[in-house]
């Protein structure tokens, strides 16, 4: 996740299930713009995954209460691991393990555009995401 807004501080955890040797976290960084950006990187294991995937939505849901909130991560899944009013973008397009790169957008964030770039030396192509940052 990249971007352009000064940010402001961060917050990171481990998610509750977790599967093998991988640890997988969430990072959330709040902008100055008004703004929070998260990633993950999800379990590939189904169980763990979908208790990931449940967390991230909740965590997901509890910052938009408040803020605009826009993540973008490996979820390892074909469906989003956000909340229902948030528009979701995936990488189905890809060449390299289409549909498991997932980005959504919940707030002030409108009329996203999707490009997936292939890229080497890595197991998925590139997903880029961009949103309008609207204020009311």
């Amino acid at each position: 996740m990249l971007t352009k807004a000064a940010v402001g501080s961060s917050d990171s955890h481990d998610f509750e299930a977790q599967a093998g040797i991988e640890w997988r976290r969430w990072l959330c960084v709040t902008t100055r713009a008004g703004v929070d950006v998260c990633t993950a990187h999800l379990a590939t294991r189904p169980t763990a995954n979908a208790a990931q995937c449940a967390e991230l939505a909740a965590l997901l849901a509890r910052r938009a209460v408040t803020r605009t909130v826009i993540f973008g991560g490996d979820v390892n899944r074909r469906g989003p691991c956000a909340p229902a009013r948030a528009w979701t973008r995936n990488d189905g397009s890809a060449g390299q393990a289409p549909g498991l790169e997932s980005a959504s957008g919940i707030g002030a964030l409108h009329a996203p555009s999707t490009e997936v770039l292939p890229a080497i030396h890595t197991d998925h192509d590139f997903l880029i995401v961009r949103s309008r940052l609207s204020r009311s």
